[in-house]
């Protein structure tokens, strides 16, 4: 058996400098922000919290809707608020766009982003299956950066035939 000098210190494994936080204003919301405050605690890292705003086709696409926009802001504070207590530096934006999950990968790359942490909600589709959405498997597919995705907690169990 070969004993060796202890090694020095090693770089933690998962260090992030910019982590992107898509926030919809749903119940998915706070594990993500709870996971990305895990990963920047004590670090010099950022987080930037994205909420896009979703806009038709029948309207302009730089329309403005202060009902979205004051939910954007209300939804953008309280995850502020989690981050800032937990002393992570944050970093809000609002983007409109057709879909959320071109805004978001565009964000992603626009900011050098090093992750993208995404809650995703449970939700079933006509029929009983649970469906992930359009948005999430969009990012999966389109993304640079690395993408994790906290399915929020149910009460609702898989049912399997």
């Amino acid at each position: 058996m070969i004993f060796g000098r202890r090694a020095e210190k090693r770089a933690p494994l998962l260090t992030f400098e910019r982590i992107l936080v898509p926030i919809a204003g749903t119940i998915a919301d706070e594990p993500a922000l709870r996971l990305t405050a895990l990963l920047l605690a004590g670090g010099q890292g950022q987080a930037l919290l994205l909420h896009v705003i979703e806009v038709p086709f029948e309207q302009q696409l730089d329309a403005e809707d202060a009902g979205a926009i004051a939910f954007a802001d209300e939804v953008l504070g309280r995850g502020e608020g989690i981050l800032a207590e937990r002393e992570v530096q944050v970093r809000t934006a609002i983007s409109q766009a057709r879909a959320a999950g071109a805004a978001i990968v565009d964000e992603a790359v626009e900011q050098g982003t090093d992750l993208i942490v995404m809650g995703l909600g449970y939700k079933k589709r006509f029929g009983g299956g649970w469906d992930a959405g359009r948005t999430v498997p969009y990012v999966m597919r389109n993304s640079m950066a690395p993408v994790w995705c906290l399915r929020a907690e149910t009460e609702d169990l898989a049912q399997t035939r």
